[in-house]
């Protein structure tokens, strides 16, 4: 048996060379559903919102289009190489570790965060820090993967199959949680959140004989490294699974985004049905 060790920590570099790459491709599936659950929980002009771990700041500047100059968003990361381009005056970058230094407590009418807390190995402090920097009435948004759907694809495709398991067995050695995504609904309410509602999709994807499936090969690509050095793929493997996302015959569906929302209880009246 391979010999993970323990090295929990966030498994994707953001200064690999093709990471920007990497979180476009992710954005492109996924930003339209973020802003419009946003705007279902009643975003508007004046709103002051939080995105933690922004990434590449795509949805920090969609929600700053709509909270407008009265409003703010504080985009924060670890690393903030692709979020230092941002140039709106209603968009504040913060290099920030949420593992350890402290949000603004009480301060937003959004929080929102996708795709991080699967990673952090403290990610129920980071839940309950980011419960805390609601307002009274405040919504947070929370969008993380379960991996119920990683392996559906059609025509059945062993190298598929080899080629998650072997990512997903290598992020969890690193503390990655593959089944976060469901118990998003019973951590919002064990915070005590009220009005929490869930939606569950996922987005289907072909294989493109000119672009392939970037979701998938650039992770494969980041990750092959330390999936080659530990034996849980072979070259072989990885290069039949570029050849089959170019191969303008196969369908897969990709990880369940599964978005879940609360409100903190507000100081005096006040009421949402928190419903989609």
């Amino acid at each position: 048996m391979t010999n993970l060790g323990n090295r929990e920590g966030y498994a994707l570099d953001p200064a690999w060379h093709a990471e920007k790459a990497r979180l476009s491709s992710l954005t492109s599936l996924y930003d339209a559903d973020t802003l419009r659950l946003a705007e279902h929980l009643g975003l508007a002009q004046g709103w002051r919102c939080l995105d933690v771990g922004a990434g590449t700041g795509s949805v920090a500047e969609l929600i700053a289009d709509r909270v407008g100059p009265s409003g703010s968003v504080l985009a924060v990361d670890l690393d903030t190489r692709f979020l230092d381009a941002l140039h709106r005056e209603n968009v504040q970058v913060r290099r920030l570790d949420v593992s350890t230094e402290l949000l603004p407590v009480a301060a937003f009418d959004l929080v929102h965060t996708r795709l991080l807390l699967e990673h952090l190995p403290r990610r129920d402090d980071v839940l309950r820090a980011m419960v805390a920097a609601l307002r009274p009435g405040g919504w947070l948004l929370i969008q993380d993967f379960d991996w119920a759907s990683a392996d559906v694809v059609h025509p059945a495709s062993p190298v598929h199959s080899r080629i998650v398991a072997a990512i997903r067995t290598f992020l969890e050695s690193r503390g990655y949680d593959a089944h976060y995504g469901r118990k998003l609904p019973g951590l919002l309410r064990e915070q005590g959140l009220q009005d929490v509602s869930t939606q569950a999709r996922s987005v289907h994807v072909h294989a493109d004989p000119e672009r392939g499936v970037p979701q998938w090969e650039l992770l494969a690509d980041q990750l092959a490294p330390g999936l080659l050095t530990l034996d849980l793929v072979s070259q072989d493997d990885l290069d039949a699974f570029h050849a089959l996302w170019h191969d303008d015959v196969h369908d897969s569906f990709a990880p369940l985004m599964v978005s879940c929302w609360g409100r903190r209880a507000a100081e005096r009246g006040g009421s949402a049905d928190g419903e989609p």
